[in-house]
């Protein structure tokens, strides 16, 4: 983990020192907002070749079968009567038709609606209507073996479920240990879902990402949350090249502490501490001692994006404490609808040909920056959009 201060870069603003090499730094060639090429090439290079959250698990419940996608693929979440989950290519085996298109319960069964083979809700294949041109629809025994769903590659970490597509990637456990490690005092057994909320957002998928790592624009766009003066008391955090972010180390002093809420016991240097971390390539994570915020960002189309938002309590809570627990993640999801709605600005702006000259601002956008490098790093095993001259766009 390093910490980076940016102190002395304040400084040099304040005083009045030389700009040119403080912002020298630029943006992404606002094409990677707005060529449907690059989203397409995002999936492949990005999407499936890492680890990506796909849902929440205390949303799939015995019985229940979910489609989602992961950046257009089709992707089913089970769980079977023991309570196991399973992840699947939501597709059937024999003609490939989607199996799952809309949330079910109360299911022992899947029905694919083309020629009705079934499966269980672990990927078994168990029946097949006359299979063999003769009626009945049960299997030989032997003779399913490959004919069950295909099964992907996953993993369940505070209650987000992860994915990788391309089933090459390191063991989750140990992608995620730096994290782990950094939030050992906050485990918690028995985290408890509050609310599960999606939206629809009208920008980039890249541009989620972006504004969730802006502490810049929290005190202007959500100054319910505190002032300037609340949000320049930060610290960057870079955990592993997939896991970076900031830290507020005195973000929650000033927050009301309903008395329902269970507080985990924190040693004083984290009682206060609000952490916002960002999971490569698509998952957001912000952490206290009294709540877990998770967002799981899926781009649709080059200029949309949809995500779910799951709020958690660090413990169980009880029926008495419901309705309070409701307008608690009104209040926080009040917070992400500010977001909603000023990112189809950025969207819109990034199709000026002035965007490619932006700047990012040193105090604050550390972690920014950090994101472009590292996006940069993983584009450069494609080819980007060409520029008028042909040349490869930055």
């Amino acid at each position: 983990m390093s910490l980076v201060s940016w102190q002395v870069m304040g400084e040099a603003l304040e005083f009045g020192l030389p700009m040119q090499d403080i912002y020298s730094k630029r943006v992404l060639d606002p094409r990677y907002y707005t060529d449907t090429q690059v989203l397409e090439q995002e999936r492949d290079c990005l999407f499936a070749k890492g680890w990506a959250s796909v849902g929440l698990a205390s949303t799939v419940k015995p019985g229940c079968a979910r489609p989602t996608q992961l950046a257009g693929s089709p992707l089913l979440l089970t769980r079977t009567r023991d309570g196991s989950l399973h992840v699947f290519h939501n597709i059937c085996a024999h003609r490939g038709a989607q199996l799952v298109p809309v949330p079910c319960e109360n299911q022992r069964h899947l029905t694919c609606p083309y020629h009705a083979w079934s499966y269980s809700l672990s990927g078994e294949l168990k029946g097949a209507p006359y299979l063999a041109g003769k009626k009945g629809s049960s299997i030989p025994q032997g003779e399913d073996k490959g004919f069950g769903l295909q099964p992907i590659r996953h993993a369940v970490w505070f209650d987000t479920i992860f994915v990788n597509l391309a089933e090459n990637a390191p063991a989750f456990s140990e992608w995620i240990a730096p994290l782990d490690d950094q939030l050992n005092p906050f485990d918690s057994p028995r985290l408890h879902l509050i609310s599960a909320t999606d939206y629809t957002i009208k920008a980039n998928w890249k541009l989620v990402c972006e504004n969730f790592l802006d502490a810049y624009h929290v005190p202007f766009v959500h100054n319910q949350a505190g002032g300037p003066e609340t949000a320049i008391n930060f610290a960057d955090l870079e955990l592993s090249p997939d896991i970076f972010g900031f830290t507020l180390p005195q973000g929650d002093a000033d927050k009301k502490k309903p008395e329902w809420l269970f507080r985990l016991p924190l040693p004083p240097e984290l009682e206060h501490a609000q952490f916002f971390f960002y999971l490569f390539p698509n998952t957001l994570v912000a952490i206290t001692g009294g709540w877990f915020q998770v967002i799981s960002v899926q781009p649709t189309r080059v200029d949309q994006s949809d995500e779910v938002l799951g709020l958690y309590a660090m413990d169980n809570l009880s029926e008495r404490n419901s309705e309070a627990a409701q307008e608690f993640s009104t209040i926080m999801n009040r917070i992400n609808q500010q977001d909603v709605d000023i990112l189809p600005s950025l969207q819109a702006g990034r199709r000026s040909p002035a965007a490619g000259k932006n700047a990012l601002a040193p105090f604050w956008d550390k972690t920014i920056e950090r994101f472009l490098s590292r996006l940069e790093k993983a584009l450069l095993e494609f080819p980007g959009p060409s520029t008028a001259d042909g040349n490869k766009s930055p």
